[in-house]
């Protein structure tokens, strides 16, 4: 079956695997001066602009509204509650703890499916798994305890939590609600319904009146719309369709070492061997699941 996919998904793949680890980074630069709600709305309004745009003046027809509607919800679950809240959060958290708590992400949607009587069985594999991916989260807060007391930092953690549910539940959403319109086109159709919400919640806050941004919060916005936007998430919509769950779904664990990576060595955020432990733990039990979910639906 690996062989059936084509190169075009395995390029799509590595887009989604790289850039988004790289994504956490910028979105920590940029929320430090741009309000995170109209940065997210901004990035992907302009963003699905652009590709929309793109595929208009080749000559495509505006989907229909049954299709509209699966790109709306789509839009909704995954970028205004999922990156919503991710870029909301990363104003109190580190990108590298972002990065690890979203890799938790796979384990949602099996969770998810289970609940709904739909493909997915909790197995003894999948029960380990999650034991172990338990304990690599329960290892990043050991030197954090005092952290917990600090209201903020606890709501950031709850936030990224939600978003990996609403993340897992438009993943899903997406891979059962299935149209003939171009992946990338509708990737594009969800960031301009997803973006106008982010902008309408932002002005709904008064963020406006508190945009200010830096250049290096400029900079960071330019490199989502190009590279977190119109190239991972387009990578992301197309490989969903293209490549088995139980190969797409491991992205994760490569955003989370980029992540961490980039963010010790340009932000100073903590990298040891508790953290190092803690990023193995959690690998090796999404892993566990991924392995035992792909052993079921063989």
């Amino acid at each position: 079956m690996n062989n059936n996919i084509s190169y075009k998904a395995w390029l799509a793949f590595a887009a989604v695997a790289f850039f988004w680890g790289t994504t956490y980074f910028a979105i920590r630069v940029g929320v430090q001066s741009f309000p995170p709600m109209l940065m997210a709305g901004i990035r992907h309004s302009i963003g699905g602009i652009l590709i929309c745009s793109y595929f208009l003046l080749r000559g495509y027809k505006i989907p229909v509204l049954k299709d509209l509607k699966i790109y709306a919800i789509n839009g909704f679950l995954m970028l205004v509650i999922g990156n919503g809240l991710v870029t909301w959060a990363e104003i109190y958290i580190s990108s590298g703890l972002a990065a690890l708590i979203c890799s938790l992400t796979p384990i949602w949607v099996v969770i998810l499916n289970s609940l709904t009587g739909k493909k997915e069985k909790i197995t003894w594999m999948i029960s380990v798994g999650l034991a172990i991916c338990l304990m690599g989260q329960l290892l990043i807060f050991k030197d954090n305890l005092k952290d917990l007391t600090q209201p903020n930092y606890v709501f950031g953690i709850v936030a990224i939590i939600i978003a990996n549910i609403s993340w897992a539940l438009g993943t899903i959403y997406s891979m059962n609600h299935h149209s003939n319109v171009h992946p990338l086109f509708g990737a594009g159709l969800q960031m301009i319904f997803g973006g106008v919400v982010l902008d309408l919640i932002g002005t709904w806050k008064g963020e406006w009146a508190i945009l200010h941004p830096t250049s290096e919060s400029i900079w960071a916005l330019i490199y989502l719309i190009i590279f977190g936007s119109i190239i991972a998430y387009g990578a992301f919509m197309y490989v969903l369709k293209k490549m088995p769950a139980s190969i797409f779904s491991t992205y994760p664990y490569i955003n989370t070492l980029v992540a961490v990576a980039i963010g010790w060595l340009f932000l100073a955020e903590k990298l040891n061997f508790i953290l190092g432990l803690a990023i193995l733990l959690t690998i090796a039990g999404v892993w566990a699941v991924n392995k035992s979910t792909a052993k079921s639906s063989k």
